[in-house]
């Protein structure tokens, strides 16, 4: 979630909280755990905050065996240099629309990622994240069921 929707939602928060009776600890404690949660959630998935992605899991929904399913996943570079960040499919029935993409400094930039759907049921995939430079990579998910 951007930081100016988390700030929003903060305030909505804040502001029901206000509203709500002196003696009524349970929504107070279901209000304080709602803003716990946005403000845990509502940043981007990072990499030593080097990379950022929006939706790291994009569910497809029910596609046919032997078809091809397909999501976008959105970067973005939060350093000042520009950075070089390198995709690896977890498996051959995957396959991203490039092996690394180059982000100036807090742009952003996107991959395509393409999956195979090869049996009934639900399945979910995985491409890792690395940034250049450095040890520390994660995953962006594709889930959907095979019918």
């Amino acid at each position: 979630m951007p930081r100016n929707r988390s700030f929003r939602a903060v305030m909505l928060i804040m502001k029901a909280f206000q509203k709500i009776k002196k003696n009524d600890r349970r929504n107070k404690y279901v209000l304080f755990c709602a803003l716990t949660t946005v403000l845990i959630t509502g940043c981007y998935s990072t990499t030593d905050g080097v990379i950022s992605v929006r939706r790291d899991t994009v569910n497809v929904g029910r596609a046919n065996v032997g078809d091809s399913v397909c999501a976008t996943f959105k970067f973005r570079n939060n350093t000042y240099a520009t950075q070089t960040v390198t995709f690896l499919p977890e498996c051959d029935c995957t396959t991203v629309s490039a092996e690394s993409i180059r982000i100036e400094p807090h742009r952003r930039g996107s991959i395509e990622v393409k999956v195979a759907v090869e049996t009934k049921g639900e399945f979910t995939k995985y491409v890792y994240v690395q940034a250049a430079g450095g040890d520390e990579f994660f995953t962006v998910s594709i889930k959907g069921r095979g019918k």
